[in-house]
């Protein structure tokens, strides 16, 4: 798979309204990436949460700030989730609900559409969790392309000039970072520095 074109794809879908198929091909991009990167990892279920999970570094500046990806388990029902302890974080519900369903020609199921924050320019990356229900942030979209584009795997790939990343209001030119990861996790570090991990009590059982 040609990941760059994956990133190119996302991103001209997003940026024409297009949040569904955008999220197409950024889980596509991370299947490439992660079949790359966890080439021995068995199933593309653990291939590709476990390649989320250790880039939550990056994810987590770019699309969902201030969480403690790590340590928060969501309350949702997602199949044979991979994360320890047997409860859901967020690799387990962007595989088994977004990446699945996506890539199956299936529909969303209600409660888990991605919210507007980008596609509305608010400035702002939410989340809405209720028991059984998260919506992320259209910007999860750019999390991923973000860890996709970092991965040392992907070093020498390229998309049209032009094509970038913006955290903290400052632009990262994406032919200029591709296999960049280290470097752009002490950048994410910096702008990621409160991090809460999310308790849920009774929704959890």
């Amino acid at each position: 798979m040609n990941v760059g074109r994956s990133v190119v794809k996302a991103i001209n879908e997003i940026e024409s309204g297009d949040v569904e198929s955008a999220m197409l091909h950024a889980c596509n991009a991370i299947d490439g990436t992660a079949s790359k990167a966890m080439a021995s990892y068995g199933g593309s279920n653990k291939r590709f949460t476990d390649f989320l999970r250790e880039n939550y570094i990056i994810l987590g500046a770019m699309g969902m700030p201030g969480i403690n990806l790590y340590d928060t388990r969501f309350p949702v029902n997602v199949k044979r989730p991979k994360a320890a302890g047997g409860l859901p974080d967020l690799s387990d519900i962007i595989y088994g609900i977004h990446r699945c369903t996506h890539g199956h020609g299936a529909e969303l199921p209600e409660g888990f559409e991605l919210l507007p924050d980008f596609a509305t320019g608010s400035g702002f990356t939410t989340v809405r969790i209720e028991k059984g229900r998260i919506q992320l942030s259209d910007r999860i979209i750019f999390g991923l392309l973000a860890t996709a584009v970092m991965a040392p795997q992907n070093a020498g790939q390229q998309t049209p000039a032009g094509y970038h990343f913006t955290l903290s209001h400052k632009r990262y030119e994406i032919n200029d970072w591709w296999g960049r990861k280290a470097e752009f996790e002490q950048i994410c570090h910096l702008n990621n520095t409160v991090q809460i991990v999310l308790e849920f009590g009774d929704w959890m059982a």
